[in-house]
């Protein structure tokens, strides 16, 4: 029988009960997410968790700025679902002339080694 997980955001099944999902990329995918858009403190039990990013919009994208957002960012992942993933890199890039702002997120899962990718864009 293959592993389930709880499903992201947590919610009820069709069935009344809770929703959980067989798709152990896609569970991981969703915990990545949780890191990344949980800002530090908004977890009660966990103030250290998470990086913030949706606040890294607002901020003067400079070279300083750019480099302490991947290093938050690859330090988060790894003291946070560290257990789980191996990072091997984190590239944030902002676009001036639209304002965008993408991550790019390298890992790989602990279990297979396998190389996995996560794009985000804000």
């Amino acid at each position: 029988m293959a592993d389930r997980f709880l499903q992201h955001p947590f919610r009820f099944g069709a069935q009344g009960g809770v929703a959980v999902i067989d798709d152990a990329d896609k569970h991981l995918r969703d915990k990545i997410l949780a890191v990344l858009f949980t800002a530090p403190g908004e977890r009660v039990n966990r103030p250290d968790f998470g990086v913030g990013l949706n606040r890294a919009v607002f901020d003067e994208l400079n070279d300083l700025t750019i480099g302490a957002l991947e290093f938050r960012i690859s330090q988060s992942l790894r003291r946070d679902i560290g257990d789980e993933i191996l990072v091997d890199g984190v590239d944030v890039e902002a676009s001036p002339e639209d304002g965008e702002l993408w991550v790019k997120i390298a890992f790989r899962r602990r279990t297979d080694r396998k190389p996995r990718n996560l794009e985000v864009r804000l």
